[in-house]
């Protein structure tokens, strides 16, 4: 397998149970990818962006795992974003250090997934939703093969019962296996 490397944006994974579980399965399937948790490495939101940026230059696959928040990235991800991926360094006629890395998105939302469409409850598809992380991709020059993601995955503490729970588990670990099944045929 190629070297990957997971950039997750979740703002507190210790309150995830979806997002958690996918990280949690894709590492047990392929110990050797790097799961680079930015609300552990940076519950400051300091971020060492020499760090962040040698990770992905040895890196040959990125992903980008986060829930949707109003639906986008999570602030957390979105500072990443500003900081790490900086003109002449990620894009720009002298940023070429991502240039040719394939790039997956693996995404969760809370909404389930009848209110993506023209005519549902969000009024956009997941795609349309995702295409700033996706134009970022593209101006960065890396591949974005896909778009990974699941939808209706919020649990509520106190709210959401045992039965929904191992609901929400196994299709996290559904997400989590197309991802390894994507990565593996790379």
């Amino acid at each position: 397998m190629k070297n990957v490397v997971i950039v997750c944006g979740h703002p507190d994974l210790s309150t995830s149970l979806a997002n958690k579980t996918i990280l949690e399965e894709i590492a047990a399937q392929c110990p050797q990818v790097e799961v680079r948790k930015l609300c552990e490495l940076y519950p400051d939101y300091q971020f060492d962006v020499k760090a962040e940026q040698a990770a992905l230059e040895k890196a040959d696959v990125i992903i980008f795992q986060y829930p949707m928040n109003w639906y986008g990235v999570p602030g957390l991800l979105k500072l990443y974003i500003d900081k790490v991926m900086e003109h002449g360094w990620a894009y720009g006629s002298q940023g070429t250090a991502l240039t040719g890395k394939t790039f997956l998105i693996s995404l969760t939302t809370g909404v389930p997934e009848a209110g993506f469409s023209a005519k549902g409850f969000v009024g956009h598809t997941v795609e349309e939703l995702a295409f700033p992380v996706a134009k970022f991709a593209e101006m960065a020059k890396m591949d974005c093969k896909k778009i990974f993601y699941s939808c209706g995955m919020m649990c509520i503490p106190g709210v959401t019962t045992e039965a929904q729970k191992a609901a929400l588990i196994d299709k996290a670990k559904k997400h989590a296996a197309d991802v390894v099944e994507c990565l593996r045929a790379l």
